[in-house]
């Protein structure tokens, strides 16, 4: 039984919220308190998996509370519940708050959030890697890119379509900025997958806040302890990315699709990113232990963290709020013979241009990252295909072109 604590000043919204959530008592066992020191007081004394807190309290705002939750207890997952206005209050609550829902927000909505963050949590075996992941609220930029963007949002002539080039150039810029424009805070219909559509919602002054008060953004320091070359690993999650996109075209017209093909194939690789960067001992034993008996990193990584890079970056998206199938393909993209079976579904997309890229890059002694599964590709009847969108990959690897 989930342990859920509900924090919020008002005590309309307090009973209001108990009499919502009633019926699922056999399911979460549900605490109320109305301040944030209460919420303190009740977390030091026993284990709980989630916290939804409003924002504007007084003594304490959400934003803090939720800051002082991740450095206390990682393993929460924490959730603002508000409908205060004030926006540049709330983006003070984007590192520490992993989803934003907003008020009045029903029990269905609150219900499946809840539940489905939680049931993420059944991909990892590892307590300290969820811990590391929870605690999670930003992850290393390339120091060119991160120079690059504040040099560029410090300059009054630049042009927000200048900024999102250089985000859908950067994993972590990429994976912050559509956690957020896909908040239910900013309320836009449909998920956007797009980094550069995404900037362009949330416009200019927005992303300026975001970056140079909020620091939503960190660079990788010189020096910096990382387990893998950075350069190594952009370079393939580009190619990934594009070659995604490109084979998403060749079997789908839908726009949502090529869009989330290319975030999924950009963001594919995030979670050895978070463990490069956030556990550089322990994943320096993953990669010499899979050099050293022949093992994919995914292999490697089940022996030392109990768990795979492909599961951890799905949980850290999927705690961000991206969407079910983009979390979905790239949780299973190394084992789409147990969960994808459409030729055209986006884990089949992204395992084949997985594959290609390694196939291209020749990275597989440095970086043995699985190969494609010629079974499962026969099965679904895909090897002239498979052979066609290989030449339309290449060609567009040795053009450089998009």
């Amino acid at each position: 039984m989930k342990r859920v604590l509900f924090v919020d000043d008002d005590a309309g919204v307090i009973n209001g919220l108990k009499r919502m959530l009633r019926p699922l008592r056999n399911e979460w066992e549900m605490h109320f308190v109305h301040s944030a020191s209460e919420a303190l007081a009740l977390l030091a004394g026993g284990r709980f998996d989630v916290i939804v807190s409003d924002m504007r309290m007084p003594g304490m705002n959400g934003a803090d509370l939720l800051a002082q939750v991740r450095d206390k207890y990682p393993h929460m997952i924490r959730i603002i519940l508000s409908g205060y206005s004030d926006q540049d209050l709330l983006l003070k609550a984007v590192r520490p708050a992993h989803q934003f829902l907003t008020k009045p927000c029903d029990a269905e909505t609150l219900k499946n959030t809840v539940r489905r963050i939680s049931s993420l949590q059944d991909l990892l075996s590892g307590e300290e890697v969820k811990s590391v992941i929870s605690k999670t609220d930003s992850l290393p930029s390339m120091p060119r890119l991160y120079s690059e963007i504040i040099n560029k949002l410090q300059n009054e002539d630049v042009s927000i379509t200048d900024i999102g080039k250089i985000i859908e150039q950067d994993m972590g810029m990429t994976a912050q900025i559509l956690k957020l424009v896909n908040s239910s805070f900013f309320g836009f219909f449909n998920k956007i997958s797009s980094p550069v559509q995404a900037v362009s919602l949330l416009g200019l002054e927005t992303i300026k806040t975001l970056v140079l008060s909020v620091e939503i953004f960190s660079m990788l320091q010189v020096g910096e302890n990382m387990a893998l070359p950075f350069n190594e690993l952009l370079e393939r999650s580009t190619l990934s990315g594009l070659f995604a996109k490109k084979i998403a075209r060749e079997v789908s017209a839908d726009k949502q699709f090529i869009d989330d093909a290319f975030a999924a194939g950009f963001l594919i690789d995030i979670g050895i990113l978070l463990l490069a960067a956030k556990l550089p001992e322990e994943y320096s034993k993953v990669l010499a232990l899979a050099r050293k008996e022949k093992l994919t990193l995914q292999e490697a990584e089940s022996r030392v963290l109990k768990s795979g890079h492909a599961e951890i970056g799905a949980y850290l998206l999927g705690l961000w709020g991206f969407s079910e199938n983009i979390v979905e393909a790239i949780a299973r993209h190394h084992t789409p013979e147990i969960y994808g079976d459409e030729p055209n579904s986006l884990i089949t997309v992204l395992h084949v241009s997985d594959a290609f890229v390694d196939r291209i890059l020749q990275t597989g002694a440095s970086l043995p990252l699985g190969k494609l599964e010629e079974k499962y590709i026969s099965d679904l009847k895909l090897n002239s295909q498979t052979e066609k969108w290989f030449e339309i990959c290449r060609q567009l690897y040795e053009s450089g072109s998009k």
